[in-house]
């Protein structure tokens, strides 16, 4: 008794909340695992995911809303072996959006969706149907977006949808049709997908579609589309045709005067035969991908509204002052064909380009501005991003000064040898600037240049070996990839004009670490490598990278001497030892050889002659022994010693004993020295805290021992 006047009551508190016009959700709790919310367009959402059968639906939903609420029901990846049996109308509500999907239904059967008439949406998507269920539609008569993808149907009759007067929007694709009937698409369809099917040809299916707004054959096996189309589609907006294998675009482009979109990439086309000439509304035109060779000057005569043109993976050796017209193109792509040559005269007009694509070409030469305009004020472009990467561009020629808006530039994968000043010029908004991969051996011109926002330098595998001023002209340089080079030495002043400064974000304008990438440098070999980081960390610099390619530490060179260099510079040593000729007056620095080699004692007026017929023994400098006569003895001229086994003869004039030293393999021997001892005191302190790890050990595992045991471990 109590629960029926409970049920009562909530159908009386239904009825009076569905005559106020006020939808609502129930509890969770009472709907649980469906959930319910209330959309902006007063519609019920109710979703059941995962359900065991119809029954259990209804009975979560059955009496919780009242049937005038205007509902969106989805049931997805459900088991509705039921369905066929039960009708939608035991649910007690009005159902406006059915969602179908990812379930096993079984047979449908009418009756089930019996009284569905208020049904403007509906989704069988992700079923197994094979066929068009077209019994189904005198019961759902007021359908107009119909979702059938990925359903097995292999056919399009002419009764396929002839029940659905109301029709606007057809969406098939991933299906398996090959056959379509004329028409099998009613003419009231202003939107159809039948993308990603079998189909070969449209049968002019199509023709009579004079209502279609937007249109998806993509992903077909269509090679022709003349006469395919619709005669007359004033409302026509956009074409998605990719992925077939059409030969030339359809005439009938020129009968769309709102076309906006048209999609034809990874198909066959060679040309464009004015076909989209006059298509004056036209936004975007996306043709990757094709056998395009030539473009005619015509081309895009009155497409003055195109934004965006891709014309990337063809065959286009020339443009043919082509663009000359589209004074709204903001983004051209021509990555991945023939150019040898580009002049900027071909977008000399188009102020409204921001980016340009021409990497992946043939392009061997640039004609920039300097040759275009006498005054590089004349050169008013709003480029913002030019890809000239994995070209065949030796020179630059001055072809990007004066692109003020500039912000990317990237010149990878070239054979540029070298950079002038003038290659950079004007270039005031350059944030990144790509030149690895290239040729170069130094960047000492880019110190010329005044790149006052660059902020990030890409030069690695170039052959670059010494860095002196080059970033003098880069104020606010924060990343430098100098990776797989051959530099041996950096400057010391290299980044005394250089601090890197954030642009972006909530740190905008605080300073920051200029990052020095040098992977793979002769440098990083360096054994004084850690004061040169220690340096360079000083300036607000800091040096990443790991060389692979080190000799043995014995073996590194080091700083030869203090200079303006870091870094390991070699010697220009003569190859032959100097031959002290007769007569010369030798006179050492007293405060170099005289106190570090008390043995050499010559007197300023000393005179000797050395003679010899063999300069140097495997490589090295001969060392030289001059001995001073014992007991007074004065040697003659007459008084020779032959030195059989080298080969010389010392001839003394006067009395006197040396040794006189090649001062660079002497440095090389110190350095080498230095080296060693380095390198085993750095072994000490490996063996030493190896050493501390082990007692540490031992005394640990003593504590659960005796304490006999820990006396005993403490003995020296």
């Amino acid at each position: 008794m109590f629960h029926s006047r409970l049920a009562m009551s909530s159908v009386l508190l239904l009825s009076i909340l569905g005559a106020s016009g006020t939808q609502h959700c129930p509890m969770w709790r009472e709907i649980a695992p469906c959930t319910c919310r209330l959309d902006s367009y007063k519609i019920t959402s109710i979703a059941c995911d995962n359900m065991t059968s119809f029954e259990q639906v209804e009975s979560l939903l059955r009496g919780r809303f009242h049937p005038m609420d205007r509902v969106s029901l989805r049931l997805a990846a459900s088991n509705m072996r039921d369905l066929e049996y039960r009708a939608f109308k035991e649910l007690n509500m009005t159902i406006e959006n059915l969602k179908l999907n990812r379930d096993y239904i079984g047979r449908l059967n009418p009756e089930t969706f019996e009284g569905l008439t208020k049904v403007n949406y509906l989704s069988l998507a992700d079923n197994v149907l094979e066929d068009v269920p077209q019994q189904l539609w005198k019961e759902m008569p007021n359908v107009k977006t119909l979702d059938l993808g990925r359903t097995k149907i292999k056919t399009l009759t002419s009764g396929s949808f002839s029940d659905l007067k109301q029709l606007e929007c057809l969406v098939l694709p991933g299906n398996q049709i090959s056959e379509m009937d004329v028409n099998s698409i009613p003419q009231q369809v202003q939107r159809l997908h039948i993308g990603r099917n079998y189909i070969e040809d449209l049968n002019s299916t199509l023709r009579n579609l004079s209502e279609l707004g937007w249109l998806f054959i993509n992903c077909n096996r269509l090679t022709n589309l003349d006469n395919q189309l619709p005669r007359n589609a004033p409302n026509l907006k956009l074409i998605h045709a990719s992925h077939n294998f059409i030969e030339r675009l359809p005439r009938q482009l020129k009968n769309y005067p709102l076309l906006e979109s048209i999609f034809f990439q990874n198909n066959k086309l060679k040309s464009l035969d004015g076909a989209i000439s006059k298509s004056n509304h036209l936004m975007r035109a996306v043709l990757e991908h094709n056998q395009i060779n030539t473009i005619s000057e015509n081309d895009f005569a009155e497409t003055e509204m195109l934004e965006s043109l891709l014309l990337g993976h063809n065959e286009i050796t020339s443009l043919n002052n082509s663009l000359l017209s589209l004074r709204n193109l903001n983004f051209l792509n021509l990555a991945y064909n023939r150019l040898v040559e580009f002049s900027f005269q071909e977008v000399a007009d188009l102020r409204d380009l921001r980016s340009i694509d021409l990497s992946y070409n043939r392009i061997e030469t640039l004609i920039g501005p300097a040759t275009l305009f006498q005054n590089l004020v004349d050169w008013n472009s709003k480029l913002t991003e030019i890809k000239l990467d994995h070209n065949n561009i030796e020179t630059l020629n001055g072809a990007l000064s004066g692109l003020s808006e500039l912000l990317r530039l990237n010149l990878s994968f070239n054979k540029l040898k070298k950079i002038s000043p003038e290659d950079l010029i004007g270039l005031e908004q350059l944030r990144l600037l790509d030149i690895s991969h290239n040729h170069l051996t130094t960047l000492e011109e880019t110190s010329k240049t005044y790149l006052p926002r660059l902020s990030e330098l890409k030069a690695s595998h170039n052959y670059l070996t010494i860095l002196e001023r080059d970033f003098h002209g880069l104020p606010v340089l924060c990343h430098a990839d100098l990776s797989n080079n051959e530099i041996v030495a950096l400057g010391k002043d290299l980044v005394a004009k250089t601090r890197c400064t954030i642009e972006h974000g909530v740190h905008e304008g605080t300073w920051d670490t200029l990052k020095i990438y040098l992977q793979d440098n002769p440098i990083l070999c360096d054994a004084a490598l850690p004061d040169i980081m220690s340096v360079m960390e000083i300036n607000h610099t800091r040096i990443y990278g790991v060389s692979h390619n080190c000799p043995p530490l014995s073996e590194q060179p080091t700083t030869s001497k203090p200079n303006a260099f870091f870094g390991y510079i070699p010697e220009s040593t003569p190859s032959l030892p100097t031959v002290i000729a007769v007569g010369h007056n030798v006179d050492y620095q007293n405060e170099q050889n005289h106190a570090n080699n008390s043995d050499l004692e010559l007197g300023v007026q000393t005179q000797y002659a050395v003679k010899t017929d063999q300069d140097v023994v495997e490589n090295q400098p001969i060392v030289l022994s001059l001995q001073k006569p014992q007991n007074g003895e004065t040697k003659t001229n007459d008084n020779v010693k032959q030195i059989h086994d080298l080969n010389i003869t010392v001839e003394a004039g006067t009395t006197a004993r040396a040794e006189i030293f090649d001062p660079v393999q002497q440095g090389k021997q110190i350095n080498k020295l230095a080296s060693e001892i380095e390198e085993l005191r750095s072994r000490i302190d490996e063996l030493s805290s190896q050493n501390k790890l082990l007692l540490q050990t031992q005394l640990n595992n003593s504590i659960v021992k005796s304490g006999d045991t820990l006396s005993e471990l403490r003995k020296p």
